[in-house]
Order: C-alpha cells, then sequence, then structure tokens
C-alpha cells in the first residue's frame, strides 16, 4: 500500500501514485512529418539527459541523448521498423540518467496513420524496468552467466538490428556467430563448465 494513500484524494492523485508504482516515468510522442519528438519532464530526463527539454521539439539526435551509447544504433533501427504497422510495439534499451545512472527502460508505444496511409505521429510511455526483468531475458545485464552467455544476447541483439536494417547479406555471418558462439556454450556445459544461477 502506498505509505500516505487516501482513498479520499483525488483520482488523478491515485492514478499518479499507480503509474508511479509501476515504473512508468513519462510520455513521449515523434511527430513524424515535422521530424520532431516531444516528452514530458520524465522521459525528456531520460531519453533526452535533460529535464528541462521537456515540451519542446526535439530533432532525433536531441531526443535520443540520453540513451546508452551503446544501445542509439540498435534502438534507432528498431524504431524504424517498429512505425511500419499500427500495432503496440515496446522496446527495451539503456539511458544514462544524471540523476540514477545507467537505467534500464522500455518504450512501449503505437503509431497512428491518416486516411492516405501516412504515418502522422507515435504516442508512448517510458517505463523503468531497471529492477526488474520485463521477459525473462537479461540483454544488457553484463557478467550474470559469464561473457559468452553476454556475448550470446548482444549477438542476439545483433542480429534483431540487422534484420531490421533489410540487409540480407549481413544475416549469415550474424547467425554464423551466433551458431559458434552456441556451440562454445554447449561444450564448455559438457565439460563441467557450470552457468551460475
Amino acid at each position: 500500500m502506498i505509505p500516505d494513500f487516501n482513498p479520499d484524494h483525488p483520482a488523478r492523485l491515485r492514478r499518479d501514485h499507480a503509474l508511479a508504482a509501476a515504473g512508468i516515468i513519462g510520455t513521449w510522442e515523434w511527430d513524424h512529418r515535422r521530424q520532431i519528438a516531444r516528452y514530458c519532464a520524465g522521459a525528456a530526463e531520460l531519453l533526452a539527459g535533460d529535464a528541462s527539454l521537456a515540451g519542446h521539439d526535439l530533432a532525433m539526435s536531441e531526443a535520443l541523448a540520453g540513451v546508452h551509447t551503446d544501445d542509439v544504433a540498435w534502438l534507432r533501427s528498431q524504431m524504424r521498423q517498429s512505425v511500419s504497422a499500427p500495432d503496440i510495439r515496446i522496446r527495451e534499451h539503456r539511458v544514462n540518467s544524471s540523476k540514477q545512472g545507467v537505467r534500464r527502460v522500455l518504450c512501449r508505444g503505437r503509431t497512428y496513420y491518416d486516411e492516405s496511409g501516412s504515418r502522422t505521429f507515435t504516442l508512448g510511455i517510458v517505463i523503468d524496468i531497471t529492477e526488474v526483468e520485463a521477459d525473462g531475458r537479461r540483454r544488457f545485464a553484463r557478467g550474470i552467466n559469464g561473457p559468452l552467455d553476454d556475448a550470446a544476447e548482444h549477438g542476439v541483439a545483433a542480429y534483431e538490428a540487422i534484420e531490421a536494417t533489410g540487409l540480407r547479406y549481413l544475416l549469415k555471418p550474424a547467425r554464423e556467430l551466433l551458431m559458434a558462439l552456441g556451440r562454445e556454450i554447449a561444450r564448455g556445459l559438457s565439460l563441467g563448465r557450470q552457468r551460475p544461477h
């Protein structure tokens, strides 16, 4: 229960408490016609690296300034892929918060279209999942299962990013890398090297 919860508080305050408890940091929108993003204060602090940018029109480079350097290319490819259909998309990545350090977030959003089928805008939320595993995977958690498992998880992320680019000739070497890593992990297990739990 929220320590200062009071059923007599306005519905909006109760809703805000519930959203904060669920890790929801804020909202974002991407205007496809103008090619700009807009954030609320919480989203601006994490995604753009500066809460004072809330409500401002931001170009892509400004909008992703708070995203972890290692995740920017992957996230850009996922963003291009995610606007290809009007269904809900969810993407996980890291951010560098000046107040909280490196955080893991989910960006969940939906793209909307006009009557002619052109993209108009994408609306979404940012959820801080640093303390929880959203889908059971540890894509960016280093050192938990050893360097080979870390390499395999990053290899999967690289494969997904390459697939999103549409550069089919890069898929074969990415797949071969994943197969080699899988064989090495299996060899280690057969030799008695155990994964930590």
